[in-house]
C-alpha cells in the first residue's frame, strides 16, 4: 500500500499544479483505495482554503475542488481509515528524536511519515523534499522514485 501525503493529493486536486502529471501516473496504478485519515482530510482541505485565500483559485473553484474531494472520499478513490493518536503521536515523537536534526522536519512532515508506518505502508508518494528524505530514512520506498 502507497501512502500519499498533502502534497501528493494536492497535485491531483489543485489547478496548475506543476506535479499534476506525475501524480496522475503514478495513481493510475494504485489498485485500491488512497488511504485518507483525518490528518491527510485536515492538511488537504486547508490547503485548498488557503488556496482560496491567496487567490490562487475563486470561491467557485474552491467549491468545486471541495466538492470534488468529497465526491472521491464518497466513492472510496479516498479511503477513509482510522488511526490510533496516541499510537501515530508516540511514533512521530520516535521519528523526531531520529531525523529531525539531520533532515530539520517540520511536524506534518513527521506525522505523515508516522501515519505511513502506522498504516504499514510500504510506499511515500510525496513532492515534499525534506518529508522524502525522513520518510528514506524511516525505511519507505518513495514514489516518484527519483525528483
Amino acid at each position: 500500500m502507497t501512502y500519499c501525503d498533502t502534497s501528493f493529493l494536492a497535485a491531483l486536486y489543485l489547478p496548475d499544479e506543476i506535479f499534476e502529471p506525475q501524480a496522475r501516473t503514478i495513481s493510475a496504478n494504485f489498485h485500491r483505495g488512497i488511504p485518507y485519515p483525518w490528518l491527510l482530510e485536515l492538511e488537504l482541505c486547508n490547503t485548498v482554503y488557503r488556496g482560496l485565500g491567496r487567490d490562487l483559485y475563486d470561491k467557485r473553484s474552491c467549491t468545486a475542488i471541495l466538492g470534488q474531494i468529497s465526491a472521491d472520499k464518497n466513492a472510496g478513490i479516498l479511503s477513509v481509515w482510522s488511526i490510533d493518536t496516541g499510537a501515530l503521536f508516540r511514533h512521530a515523537m520516535e521519528l523526531s528524536k531520529r531525523f529531525t536534526a539531520a533532515y530539520s522536519n517540520r511536524t506534518l512532515d513527521i506525522l505523515h511519515v508516522a501515519a505511513a508506518l502506522e498504516f504499514r505502508a510500504e510506499a511515500l508518494a510525496s513532492f515534499d523534499q525534506r518529508q522524502r528524505k525522513l520518510a528514506r530514512g524511516a525505511g519507505l520506498h518513495l514514489l516518484p522514485e527519483n525528483l
